[in-house]
């Protein structure tokens, strides 16, 4: 009994270190417009940058999570230099295992308060609606207004990073021939911001959600009231990941459908 109880916690051991060396084989991705790639493990970034702990409210399991850290500013000058920021892009994309992407501007990238988690104080918890893992690698931020809200981004299971033109990258998606004070515009920067996350127009875009441009705009088969209503809160139609907009007012939502509208047509358009 006393040798299957010593061979038990032998095997238990063998696991943890196993799963430790595991984790620091986890390797996060860095690119220019999908060129340049160059990869580093955790051992390595470890080897490298020094760790923060932090504490912060994380808006994900609504409570307070301590973590293991990267400054997202260090991380950023390890792959891509200390003049990273002056580089001529226009925006960032950070990729999770499962296709998810979220895209932000240089301009939210560059303000203080980002982080790269790699272990929880805890343990990883499961999180989102699949209570998924999020590690290996996980965006958080600390300051208070620094929520996916405000449209920071804050993918777990983080794969990679690209920094890109987001004309280049998305040429499906932007709105090519607009002001950009139009409407058509506004509501591009808030789908750039919260949807491409998860959707795509014209197949270029996250994985996640339905494409919303083909083989058919949304707009065309569903009623302007209807989209108003479902994107405002999705929650009271069905059992989703995608999270509810309540912040969002009416003159917002009704240029995102401005945006559905105007990218639908120019899909007609390039089709004939």
């Amino acid at each position: 009994m006393i040798r299957e109880i010593i061979r038990a916690i032998s095997l238990s051991a063998i696991c943890v270190v196993s799963l430790d060396a595991y984790a620091e084989q986890a390797t996060l991705m860095f690119s220019e417009s999908d060129q340049n790639e160059q990869t580093f493990s955790l051992s390595a970034l470890k080897d490298k940058l020094p760790t923060h702990q932090i504490t912060i409210y994380d808006p994900h399991y609504e409570a307070e999570k301590a973590y293991d850290a990267f400054l997202l500013n260090d991380v950023m000058v390890l792959a891509y230099g200390k003049d990273w920021k002056n580089k001529a892009y226009t925006d960032v994309k950070f990729t999770a295992l499962d296709g998810y992407q979220a895209v932000s501007t240089f301009d939210k990238i560059s303000i203080a308060g980002g982080y790269i988690v790699y272990k929880a104080d805890a343990g990883w918890q499961p999180i989102g609606h699949h209570k998924a893992n999020p590690g290996p690698f996980y965006m958080v931020w600390k300051g208070e207004k620094q929520t996916p809200e405000q449209a920071f981004p804050w993918p777990y299971q983080l794969a990679s990073v690209n920094m890109l033109q987001f004309k280049d990258q998305y040429p499906l998606v932007y709105p090519e021939g607009v002001e950009l004070a139009s409407t058509v515009y506004q509501g591009f920067e808030i789908f750039k911001d919260r949807c491409i996350k998860c959707h795509s127009m014209d197949q270029q875009g996250g994985k996640l959600g339905p494409d919303l441009n083909a083989p058919m705009s949304v707009v065309s088969y569903r009623s302007k009231d209807m989209l108003r209503k479902f994107i405002k809160q999705p929650s009271q139609f069905r059992y989703t990941q995608m999270p509810d907009h309540l912040d969002l007012s009416t003159e917002q939502i009704d240029s995102i459908l401005d945006y559905l509208s105007y990218q639908g047509k120019i899909s007609n358009v390039r089709k004939k």
